[in-house]
């Protein structure tokens, strides 16, 4: 599954940079993927709603459900300030473009407006190889670490992208917890990101 997701990636990617795709399709890519977002959403609801165990475990949030969110965001942020003094950033913008907890479309445009386009680039790449690093780890983080612990690494994606990988290899326990901490993160990206800037 991993391999078929990072095939598409790239797939995509050379597809744009050689001009193959029609302009009016490439005019409808972010409808597009709002829409396949949206549905892949709905139907991850549909297989928690379908769990009677996972539904319950969503409505009692256990204490991990919570606990995960509070490691992560501390996680970030500690990440974010040490890549600022290895990189020679700006603590602020270090803690900034951490704070994006993998939205990648909201932060680095946030960044970019109020920073430039320079910090917008890291902050956008940043997210960015988060994502993709968690899709790649997933599967050796739950079998070696737990399957709370697989949560963590994707921060704000856990409730999208990367809830699938998320599923399939921690559990629908932890595919609970992964879309409860991605709803925690996206509601505090917003917030965090204008706070360091």
């Amino acid at each position: 599954m991993i391999a078929i997701m990072l095939a598409s990636i790239l797939i995509g990617a050379v597809t744009a940079y050689l001009q193959y795709l029609p302009a009016e399709l490439v005019n409808m890519c972010v409808s597009l993927t709002d829409i396949s977002l949206i549905a892949l959403l709905f139907l991850i609801g549909f297989d928690i709603g379908n769990n009677k165990e996972s539904l319950r475990t969503l409505f009692k949030a256990d204490r991990f459900t919570l606990l995960v969110p509070m490691g992560t965001v501390l996680g970030t942020l500690f990440g974010g300030y040490l890549a600022a003094l290895i990189t020679g950033l700006y603590v602020r913008d270090g803690l900034a473009i951490a704070s994006g907890f993998g939205w990648y479309s909201l932060s680095a445009v946030m960044i970019a407006q109020a920073k430039g386009a320079d910090l917008g680039a890291i902050a956008f790449l940043s997210n960015v190889f988060r994502e993709t690093i968690t899709l790649l780890t997933v599967p050796f983080i739950a079998k070696h670490f737990g399957a709370y612990a697989a949560v963590a690494p994707g921060g704000a994606t856990t409730m999208d992208v990367t809830l699938p990988v998320i599923e399939k290899y921690a559990g629908k326990k932890a595919a609970v917890t992964g879309f409860v901490h991605g709803v925690i993160l996206s509601g505090l990206a917003p917030v965090f990101v204008p706070l360091f800037l």
